[in-house]
């Protein structure tokens, strides 16, 4: 079975309006095909190929006590070297 190795872990609470301007940053580093995360000075730059994988998933975790806890996941996922350019028509 394969081994899943942690790269990168980055956790924190923002306004609704600084998680958008992150989102949108983050779309146009994944158009141009590299993306660096920093955080408490760890950096991981990766390098996105042509193709990706997406996958959005909602769940919702109900808790009495406190209300219920809503989370939507963004997944993006590729094969390291995969640099695989669309198929297209001359």
């Amino acid at each position: 079975m394969a081994k899943k190795e942690n790269l990168f872990t980055g956790k924190t609470h923002q306004t609704r309006a600084e998680v958008g301007e992150f989102l949108m940053q983050l779309g146009e580093k994944v158009t141009n095909g590299q993306v660096t995360l920093r955080q408490a000075g760890d950096d991981l730059v990766l390098d996105l190929p042509a193709n990706l994988g997406m996958k959005v998933k909602v769940t919702r975790k109900a808790k009495p006590a406190n209300g219920s806890r809503v989370k939507l996941n963004l997944k993006l996922a590729w094969r390291e070297g995969d640099q695989e350019e669309p198929l297209a028509l001359g």
